[in-house]
């Protein structure tokens, strides 16, 4: 789960670091802080939404896609006023959520041995059996 939770810390570095190089601060707030609190809020909106993944293991790549793109459509939204046009702006943030989330299931998903496992082992209602654990600890 460690890797899981470093690729989330990445993921909200990568967004701040977009608002930062895009210099999105509004009058009176510099980019700097505009960028700590876009962090703070992909790691408060992250944690919760990664728990629902967990319970429910919703590892697909086209899942970790969508919620990153609905993300950095959250992530525009504060600055609907900046010196973009809106439009452009969250469409800037609806592609780079989109790829974040990509790289985030390549970083966090994809060969993680402990999240997922073989679609030979799961039942049809989506429970797994414990031996499928076992059997792959071994290998």
């Amino acid at each position: 789960m460690g890797r899981v939770m470093a690729a989330l810390l990445g993921v909200a570095c990568a967004f701040a670091t977009l608002v930062l190089w895009l210099k999105l601060g509004r009058a009176g707030q510099g980019s700097g802080w505009a960028a700590a609190m876009v962090f703070c809020s992909v790691m408060a909106i992250g944690f919760p939404i990664l728990y629902l993944c967990c319970k429910r293991r919703w590892w697909e790549i086209w899942r970790c896609v969508l919620l990153g793109s609905l993300g950095g459509g959250l992530c525009a939204l504060p600055f609907s006023n900046g010196s973009f046009s809106f439009g452009f702006l969250l469409g800037l943030f609806l592609f780079a959520g989109a790829a974040f989330g990509l790289l985030f299931w390549f970083a966090a998903i994809w060969r993680n041995d402990s999240l997922t496992c073989p679609k030979s082992f799961c039942l049809p209602c989506g429970a797994v059996y414990r031996v499928a654990r076992n059997v792959l600890n071994r290998r």
